[in-house]
């Protein structure tokens, strides 16, 4: 934990930014590749007339609110983004204001 009551670390921003940003790079894919796969074991090698429809319904559920959550990883890793780049602005403002 840094002391003090501001520490900005511009690359570590964009190293964990990036880090996010290619976990949902990674994962979308393979939610989309697990949904099709148990989509074709409950229609051929565990259909059961009624209950496999229903786990569809449900696991199609659960592949979009985990779609959702990485949308709101992508939104986390902008904010971290928006910040590093309003401090460096306010920073440079300051520095500005301070020599002219």
């Amino acid at each position: 934990m840094p002391q003090g009551n501001v520490s900005i670390d511009y690359a570590e921003i964009d190293k964990v930014a990036k880090t996010m940003n290619d976990a949902v790079t990674n994962i979308v894919p393979m939610l989309q590749n697990t949904k099709t796969t148990v989509e074709g074991l409950l229609d051929n090698g565990l259909f059961m007339q009624q209950s496999s429809p229903a786990m569809k319904a449900s696991y199609e559920k659960l592949t979009l609110s985990l779609s959702e959550a990485m949308k709101g990883i992508t939104a986390f890793a902008g904010q971290f983004q928006k910040i590093k780049t309003a401090v460096a602005q306010m920073d440079a403002d300051i520095a500005k204001g301070t020599n002219g």
